[in-house]
């Protein structure tokens, strides 16, 4: 898994988020992600837990809906102090 904090990643809609954390759980990369404005010069408040899926060659992120999912997740994603 490559090192993606503080990358913008772009979604198939457009949408841009900067990745706030990772972590690799049972055997899958997720990311808590900040959407960011078009200009990517601020945060909208807007979070999200994506999961990072590969077919046929191509990676894919889709945000995880899984309430028991999220919840195991957040303990592993939420920002460290530095």
């Amino acid at each position: 898994m490559n090192n993606k904090i503080n990358h913008i990643l772009t979604l198939e809609d457009g949408l841009k988020f900067l990745v706030i954390n990772q972590v690799i759980f049972r055997g899958k990369n997720y990311y808590f992600v900040a959407q960011v404005t078009e200009d990517e010069s601020d945060i909208t408040g807007e979070y999200r837990i994506v999961e990072e899926q590969t077919e046929g060659g191509e990676t894919y992120l889709s945000t995880v809906r899984d309430a028991e999912t999220i919840r195991m997740l957040a303990e592993y994603l939420e920002p460290q102090e530095q």
